[in-house]
């Protein structure tokens, strides 16, 4: 008998950890017997504990393994330890075997397999001569293979059937699935031949149990089925079990996954045609039982695969019924409040503009005094980092921004796109709490020096070099259009004379930007986006850049208001909104004065 590694490690000194003084031959015993009786566990997870907290007994379960000096513990802990799975590798699946951290500094834990200390690889190859337990087996012959220990043929062999026979020891389900898809990339990788077709019969075996089992586990249907599809040449029983599958599964998305393999395996172009069409026809039949939006998601679902069929009539009849939607079909919720200012306050917000002296200097205290609508940069991205540190949930779920009519329009894609949709939520926020100061402060413009006249406006704003006589006379009436109380004709006139008045300042840098004809494409300028990149690499204020961007044209969130207007999205628009556009247009045009260096005016 072995004796208990629980009782050799209890002799462990607590300062130092180290095992009494005994031959390594009996550590290995010890270990040897540890991991046979993890082995006999129900599941790999509970095999992995038991068999770290037979080795760790007397010790905190987080406890370094590097920190340990029994070599034979340390080593089997770490063979353990690595994380083995089957990755894509172009049209190829290959076998992946990594540490189970990668630190800052390229250090891991535990080391690469290719650099791990010659001592501890020794100690793999003598467990594998005590070590009696499929599962133990499996791993220490794998690792063996992978560093290329003796002749390591001849365990990738050994480690393919051990994996076979550890997935016996368990039900069919996912630890059985993956330690047959592991032993079949094993097999393959040495070309083990009749090896790798006893795995591939038996993975096929257990996925016709799976589906008549009627236990409803598409996981592990899946995950036995893509290890066979995995081979360059799977056999044709695939074919009746994805369509019996298909059958068995009603759930959308795993009969999406279903077709998905069916599509990749189909070789012949009308096949894959009615294929695709098959796979739509799966996502329109779930929205026709869903509501809301969910019913919006899976529409928007089948129009994506649509489009990746390239079939015009699916993408046409698709789009066409994602297009049907309404708003008030979506049934989402509007949540509003309201936070109230003492008269007082207010009068000493519009003191600035009551007190200019003039209209003149009134329309400039606009953007001034004020500052841009969305808030100062730097304190935004602050309030942001703060709400991710408060709501950390928050941040774990995916994220998609409608547009006016209901529609999806953006979806964040990265971490990137994700702190960019949450900037713009904040300066969003921000423009909320400020218009209706700005709108107040506009109005009590035309309260306290009377409305000038479109020539008066239109001679104002003709001193801007860049602003010539037509431009300054639409300013002029967007301005009048707004104390006149026509908020959304304003609004309407004056959006696109801010792409205008950003287009003079680019040209003015002599900047080439139009670009011309290209096929199809009409010549023409850049979009608003790209041209308010350019001022702001030239000196243009980051947060008016990012004020610009937000309410016009960031497909991120914001307003985007000059899209959505523009497309007939927006049904009514009021004096707060408009309020923030003539801001910005009088901000702009200050930069007229100084083309050159106007970004620091």
């Amino acid at each position: 008998m072995f004796p208990e590694i629980g009782n050799l490690v209890a002799q462990r000194p607590k300062a130092s950890h180290n095992l009494a003084m005994m031959p390594q031959d009996e550590q290995i015993a010890a270990v040897a017997s540890a991991i046979d009786q993890a082995g006999q566990a129900t599941s790999r997870f509970e095999a992995d504990r038991a068999l770290r907290v037979a080795l760790l007994s007397g010790m905190p379960s987080d406890f370094p393994v590097e920190e340990i000096s029994d070599l034979p513990v340390k080593a089997a802990l770490w063979a353990f330890e690595y994380e083995i799975s089957v990755e894509q590798d172009n049209n190829r699946r290959r076998l992946a075997v990594e540490p189970r951290f990668f630190g800052a500094s390229e250090e891991t834990t535990p080391p690469k397999v290719a650099v791990v200390a010659e001592e501890v690889v020794s100690v793999w190859h003598t467990l594998t001569t005590r070590v009696t337990s499929h599962w133990g087996l499996a791993r220490l012959q794998h690792l063996l293979f992978e560093r290329r220990f003796g002749r390591a043929h001849e365990y990738a062999i050994a480690a393919a059937e051990s994996y076979r026979a550890a997935a016996k020891n368990w039900e069919v389900g996912l630890d059985r699935a993956k330690f047959l898809g592991i032993g079949l990339r094993v097999a393959r990788s040495v070309n083990s031949y009749d090896q790798a077709d006893l795995i591939v019969s038996e993975l096929l075996d257990d996925a016709r149990q799976e589906l008549s089992g009627g236990g409803q586990r598409p996981g592990v249907f899946m995950r036995l089925i893509e290890s066979v599809l995995a081979e360059d040449n799977p056999p044709d029983a695939v074919n009746d079990l994805l369509e019996d599958a298909f059958t068995e599964y009603d759930d959308p998305f795993i009969r999406d996954s279903i077709l998905r393999l069916q599509i990749a395996r189909a070789s012949d172009a009308a096949a894959k045609k009615e294929l695709w069409a098959h796979l739509v026809e799966v996502w329109t039949e779930a929205a026709g039982h869903s509501e809301g939006l969910i019913r919006a998601t899976h529409l928007k679902k089948a129009l994506e695969c649509a489009e990746s069929s390239q079939d015009r009539g699916l993408v046409e009849q698709a789009a066409a019924n994602l297009q049907s939607l309404r708003k008030e079909d979506l049934g989402l919720v509007t949540f509003s409040a309201s936070t109230a200012i003492d008269d007082a306050e207010i009068e000493r917000l519009l003191a600035p503009i009551t007190g200019a002296g003039n209209w003149q200097h009134a329309l400039l205290g606009l953007y001034q005094v004020y500052g841009p609508a969305t808030g100062d940069l730097t304190q935004n991205k602050a309030r942001m980092e703060q709400h991710a540190r408060e709501f950390a949930l928050s941040n774990l779920l995916s994220k998609e921004l409608l547009g006016g009519d209901g529609l999806p329009r953006y979806r964040p894609q990265s971490d990137g796109d994700r702190e960019a949709v949450a900037l713009a939520e904040q300066e969003s926020y921000n423009i909320q709490i400020f218009a209706p100061i700005l709108a107040m402060a506009l109005s009590r413009v035309a309260d306290t020096y009377g409305i000038p006249t479109e020539n008066e406006l239109a001679e104002f704003f003709s001193q801007a070099p860049l602003t010539d006589e037509d431009l300054a006379h639409s300013l002029a009436r967007a301005f009048i259009r707004y104390w006149a109380g026509d908020a959304e004709g304003s609004a309407f006139t004056i959006i696109p004379r801010i792409e205008t008045m950003v287009r003079n300042l680019v040209i003015a840098m002599d900047r080439g930007v139009y670009r011309l004809q290209r096929d199809q494409k009409p010549g023409q300028y850049p979009g608003l986006g790209y041209l308010l990149d350019i001022l702001k690499a030239h000196g243009m204020e980051e947060s008016w850049h990012r004020c610009v961007l937000t309410v016009c044209a960031n497909p991120a969130g914001g307003w985007n208001i000059r899209n959505e207007m523009a497309h007939g999205f927006i049904d009514n628009l009021g004096m707060p909104a408009a309020a923030v556009v003539l801001q910005i247009a009088i901000y702009l045009w200050s930069l007229h004065d100084r083309p050159d260096d106007g970004a620091d005016s």
